[in-house]
């Protein structure tokens, strides 16, 4: 275990020094067993590490009890930087099971599109034992299906990611993802668009050239900046926890629809990790290109 590298994230068992444990007797907790999240970044930044150091853990062998989110996610604590946000979000199955010392699964890579095409049942059994979403979240996925009227095998979904993500990407036009979902449309003519992006541009574009096909979640915020958003809502005091689970709700939408257009980054790869398989997704790569 002392050659096990993590994605910016610290497993601890059997330790009193950290976390809820700080300052413990070790005797007192002889069977600690729990991972940390240590990033400070974009919202589904955080949960990669944490994803791709799940992955790392089942290739040693290694199940941990407990997910802890109070050393990380810094950005989406307005009040208490320490609170572990972890249950606002997930909720942990351990009914589900877990293959173990599998060496030859690959770690996902969510600035390369290529990884997304992987069909990896320990990506699943990884999602639906550790990112199950919270009661939060799930109350908040029916709101948006029963206000929104979606009807997931009618639907095309488009996620567009704007702002800053050209720093990391190059990325492709809103035209060239209207143009992708015209093409489905000629097929599928009655089907709805949802539109999920961070740009008020994008979002006025698509329903400007789709009109009342357009499905858009008012819940949402946006932004006009090139700057990216948590950083806009931390300054102006927004509830960054109640906002993220209203976009992890969204984003479990998507991951629903009977077809996605999709981006190369964090959110496109969990969206792709909700879904739990590859079909019915168009994806522009971290080229630009559609592939």
């Amino acid at each position: 275990r002392s050659r096990m590298k993590l994605h910016n994230c610290k497993y601890i068992v059997a330790t009193g020094t950290t976390g809820r444990y700080a300052g413990c007797d070790l005797l007192a907790h002889p069977e600690v067993n729990e991972l940390y999240c240590l990033w400070n970044c974009g919202f589904y930044s955080c949960e990669s590490q944490v994803f791709s150091s799940l992955l790392t853990l089942m290739k040693h062998g290694i199940i941990p009890e407990r997910i802890d989110y109070s050393l990380g996610f810094r950005h989406y604590k307005k009040d208490c930087l320490e609170k572990d946000i972890y249950p606002d979000f997930h909720q942990i199955d351990e009914s589900q099971n877990i293959d173990l010392y599998l060496h030859d699964v690959p770690l996902p890579e969510a600035n390369v599109a290529s990884s997304y095409s992987i069909e990896c049942d320990s990506y699943n059994q990884i999602i639906n034992r550790f990112f199950n979403p919270s009661e939060s979240v799930s109350t908040k996925k029916e709101t948006l299906e029963k206000k929104y009227n979606i009807d997931y095998s009618k639907t095309i979904a488009v996620l567009y990611r704007g702002t800053d993500k050209h720093t990391e990407v190059t990325l492709a036009g809103a035209e060239e993802y209207l143009e992708v979902t015209k093409n489905i449309l000629k097929d599928n003519p009655d089907f709805k668009v949802l539109i999920q992006t961070d740009q008020t541009q994008v979002a006025e574009y698509f329903s400007e050239q789709l009109g009342d096909k357009i499905i858009f979640f008012e819940e949402l915020p946006l932004t006009k900046s090139s700057e990216a958003l948590i950083y806009i809502l931390e300054r102006i005091g927004a509830d960054s926890i109640t906002w993220s689970q209203w976009v992890d709700a969204a984003f479990r939408c998507v991951s629903q629809c009977k077809y996605i257009v999709n981006h190369t980054g964090n959110g496109g790869l969990f969206v792709r990790l909700y879904r739990g398989n590859n079909k019915g997704i168009y994806q522009f790569d971290e080229n630009g290109r559609l592939i």
